[in-house]
């Protein structure tokens, strides 16, 4: 009982000393310190590093969806991300040092709560573009949730690639990665539901919600790489006072999910993506090894092709409904 009782001590004084040493490491570098936002708004949180390669087209894709403001988050960037961040209005930048290994999901909510007061928080990674289910408004889908009482919506991440070999599409600029990776592939995604302890190794966070939606593991990079990894995420959170906005990479605690799902355009196979995971590997980013595999995976250089079993042109999120990628209820249906 008292090695019980000293061990929860622990836990909760690493976890102040973290989060004082985040609120510590945060340093604004351009932007409005606070941002109030309405039920009807939402703000983007995103966690960057050496990102100048998606910056632009990122915050650019966000404000054309409605997004009312945008955080990013620099986690010491070398190059040129915020310099082009700057170049934009409605922006906060924030750069913090501490090791996103150890800090990611404290650097999101931390600066989350620093500038934003209110509406919704839509995290988002800078290689990542959120679209809303059905090709619903910004606005209408946010008065759907705040009309049905739900505090956060899961995303599913499609990962995205181009049909040819890699030493072409690894000189293309992200404007034209956009445009012309466009294939995507389900063919080995699994579907699992909300509450599966055995197959959601962060189902401990998840216990505390109300959540009916199915989650997905897998898809294109389990596929070609042999990439074990989750692709649901609840990135669309209420901003709540005292609401957890995140407290793993992929969920969040006490929250209402919504019976719709939205989708995140995933471009992690954008451009030189190799040269990125063999600078991440150097580093040691990440501990879960995923960069690792694609290197793996990738022998034949820039003759190497990802070619799953079965591609599909991508035309939007409605044929991704009707395949049972992403989930929209009737009630969603009715109200659009």
């Amino acid at each position: 009982m008292i090695r019980r009782i000293w061990a929860g001590i622990g836990r909760r004084w690493r976890g102040f000393a973290a989060r004082r040493a985040v609120a510590r490491g945060n340093r604004v570098l351009y932007g409005p310190t606070q941002v109030e936002l309405t039920a009807d708004e939402v703000a983007v949180v995103s966690l960057m590093k050496d990102a100048a390669y998606f910056i632009a087209p990122f915050i650019a894709h966000h404000q054309a969806l409605g997004v009312r403001h945008i955080v990013i988050v620099d986690n010491g960037s070398s190059d040129d991300t915020v310099a082009i961040a700057k170049t934009f209005g409605g922006v906060t930048v924030i750069r913090n040092r501490l090791p996103a290994k150890r800090y990611e999901v404290l650097l999101r909510t931390h600066a989350a709560r620093q500038v934003l007061r209110g509406g919704w928080v839509l995290f988002v990674d800078a290689d990542e573009m959120f679209e809303t289910p059905l090709g619903a408004a910004l606005p209408q889908l946010l008065t759907y949730l705040n009309g049905q009482g739900f505090t956060a919506m899961v995303a599913q991440m499609l990962d995205l690639f181009a049909p040819g070999p890699y030493g072409e599409s690894k000189l293309w600029d992200y404007p034209k990665v956009v445009t012309q990776a466009n294939r995507y592939s389900l063919g080995q995604v699994t579907s699992v539901p909300y509450h599966d302890r055995a197959q959601i190794g962060f189902n401990w966070f998840l216990r505390s919600n109300q959540g009916a939606v199915a989650l997905k593991i897998g898809g294109l990079r389990r596929e070609v790489f042999g990439e074990d990894c989750f692709l649901s995420k609840h990135s669309l959170v209420r901003n709540l006072p005292g609401a957890q906005l995140m407290t793993h990479p992929h969920g969040t605690s006490g929250v209402k999910v919504a019976d719709v799902t939205g989708l995140l355009r995933h471009y992690k196979l954008a451009g030189d993506y190799l040269a990125r995971d063999r600078a991440s590997v150097a580093a040691g980013t990440w501990d879960h090894a995923e960069d690792a595999k694609r290197l793996a995976a990738a022998t034949d250089g820039d003759a190497f092709t990802i070619t799953p079993a079965q591609s599909q042109v991508y035309t939007g999120p409605q044929a991704l409904v009707e395949q049972g990628f992403l989930e929209a209820s009737d009630a969603f249906r009715r109200f659009l």
